[in-house]
């Protein structure tokens, strides 16, 4: 009988729709610039904290941030930069006293998009959902739903 309960159970999981499935969504960190290579978790990290200012070629990388509240921020704070909120508020205020600045904060991933698509070296995050062309994926960050 248990045998075929688990049966019933693996054909409803292979024949259940894909979007009733568990699934999992990706945070895609993106430019539109050519000077950009693809990217490490260490590098992104030393990029979104101001540590790596240039691209190989010697152009300006423009990391931009959505805002704090943001869940996509919340998660690639956590994954790529390790810190949350309150630590990314210290370590800010750290480097105000050293001149340096934090990234550019964008009301919303249209606006990263458009960001990303005028400025030469730009470097953003968006959901794989809002995924156009023009884009260059440099790193994809899995989030389980």
């Amino acid at each position: 009988m248990m045998k075929r309960w688990l049966f019933i159970a693996i054909v409803i999981a292979i024949f259940l729709p894909a979007h009733l499935r568990a699934s999992s969504e990706e945070v895609l960190v993106i430019t539109a610039s050519k000077s950009a290579e693809k990217l490490s978790v260490k590098n992104l990290r030393r990029i979104y904290l101001k540590r790596k200012v240039l691209w190989k070629d010697g152009s300006k990388i423009v990391p931009v941030n959505l805002p704090s509240t943001n869940n996509l921020r919340k998660t690639f704070s956590h994954e790529i930069l390790g810190m949350g909120h309150r630590e990314l508020v210290d370590y800010w205020n750290e480097q105000h006293f050293k001149g340096v600045r934090p990234p550019v904060v964008l009301d919303s991933e249209e606006a990263v998009k458009a960001f990303v698509k005028e400025v030469e070296g730009a470097v953003g995050y968006i959901s794989s959902k809002n995924r156009e062309p023009g884009l260059i994926i440099l790193y994809r960050i899995q989030v389980e739903k």
